[in-house]
């Protein structure tokens, strides 16, 4: 899944000046320079700046997420002119947010290129997930994932916090839901609460021999069976995954439907599916197939598939042609023998050769390499859930 084209948080400025201002086209390279080297994609990094020339004063307005960038462009823009005036405001918008924080509140919420129910959904994240808040707008909040994606939340799903409450709910017993689905029932009344999906985070509120009560972020309690649940931090600090481990969780998934910006085991798409599979062994990806295309040791085509292993993801999409570089706009999870496993109208296995039945030669056709994760963990894109700051 590469949503690049379609982008709404593209890097972008806006010039108020007469196309010869030679002072604002020199500034102009300077921001696409910055731009380029700090927040090179606007779908993991919010950087929007107006550039606009009065008198002998050069202002600086917009807003960011990235404080590196920031700083970069405006040393380097003071080179250019003493006399600058600073008003690109920094994201987390602290002055009109008290809290800044959220957990997912739903069992799965949907994340949109703009605030509004009918903008397109472009990923998801699952009850419990840490949330930065960015800034609101008209009941809709805008948010950066522990991915680093940045997306518009209904501000209904999400449950606010400031520093001091991330702060205890990191420090707090927490629970993570092993099954694909289910539904958390109130302990009491037997009615039920809320629908649950594998990876779901709840804070824990009592374990007892049978189960356990938990809690959802705004504090309601469902009970759990204790073949249902693991505790959270020994699940994220003892969970050592394998390419079996992979291949099994994958499996599990066969047959869920396709959906575009799905990243639950309610549906996926392609770049959610292998982020669903290895957030549930303990992985956190980069979101879409062009990200994740970036990250990991890589195997060339030109090798062929048998170079690949169990759990590398597999790429498609198109290919370099001397002007243009490779780009990635899906992606599967390599199983062995030549088959890998993708979601493609649903969650189905395909294969390389064309000697099985499920061979399918448009994407032998368009097949750009593989990337290992497994053995890459720490390193940009792919971080275990127990080195995540925000966990």
């Amino acid at each position: 899944m590469n949503r690049l084209l379609i982008c709404l948080f593209s890097a972008s400025i806006w010039m108020a000046c007469s196309s010869g201002d030679a002072e604002i086209k020199e500034a102009e390279k300077v921001f696409h320079r910055v731009s380029a080297r700090i927040t090179p994609d606007s779908r993991e990094d919010l950087f929007e700046i107006r550039l606009l020339k009065k008198g002998e004063t050069l202002q600086v307005s917009g807003e960011t997420t990235s404080a590196e960038g920031k700083k970069a462009l405006l040393s380097e823009l003071a080179k250019l002119n003493e006399n600058l005036i600073d008003s690109i405001l920094l994201l987390p918008d602290t002055v009109l947010m008290a809290k800044t924080w959220g957990l997912v509140n739903v069992s799965v919420c949907n994340i949109r290129s703009n605030p509004g129910h009918s903008a397109e959904m472009s990923t998801q994240a699952i009850l419990g997930t840490p949330l930065k808040l960015l800034k609101s707008k008209d009941g809709w909040l805008m948010v950066q994932l522990p991915d680093r994606y940045i997306g518009w939340v209904d501000d209904d799903a999400i449950f606010q916090m400031d520093d001091a409450d991330m702060s205890e709910w990191k420090g707090s017993p927490r629970v993570i839901y092993l099954p694909l689905s289910g539904t958390g029932f109130d302990p009491e009344a037997k009615e039920a609460v809320t629908d649950l999906v594998a990876g779901s985070i709840l804070k824990m509120n009592e374990i007892f021999k049978a189960g356990a009560i938990a809690e959802l972020p705004d504090g309601r309690k469902i009970g759990l069976q204790t073949s249902d649940f693991a505790d959270f931090d020994s699940w994220q600090e003892k969970y050592e995954p394998t390419a079996e481990s992979l291949i099994s969780c994958s499996k599990s998934l066969m047959g869920r439907p396709y959906l575009w910006g799905g990243t639950s085991s309610k549906g996926v798409d392609c770049s959610g599916f292998v982020k669903t599979v290895f957030f549930l062994n303990g992985i956190i990806l980069a979101r879409d197939a062009s990200l994740q295309f970036r990250h990991g040791a890589f195997t060339d085509p030109q090798k062929g598939y048998n170079q690949l292993k169990a759990g590398d993801l597999v790429f498609f999409g198109r290919k370099a042609d001397g002007v243009k570089p490779a780009k990635a706009t899906h992606v599967g999870m390599y199983l062995g023998d030549g088959n890998y496993i993708n979601s493609s109208g649903y969650v189905r296995v395909n294969s390389f050769d064309p000697e099985q039945k499920d061979f399918s030669k448009y994407r032998l056709d368009h097949w750009l390499g593989g990337r290992t994760i497994l053995g890459s963990e720490g390193t940009p894109g792919i971080v275990r859930v127990k080195d995540h700051p925000w966990y």
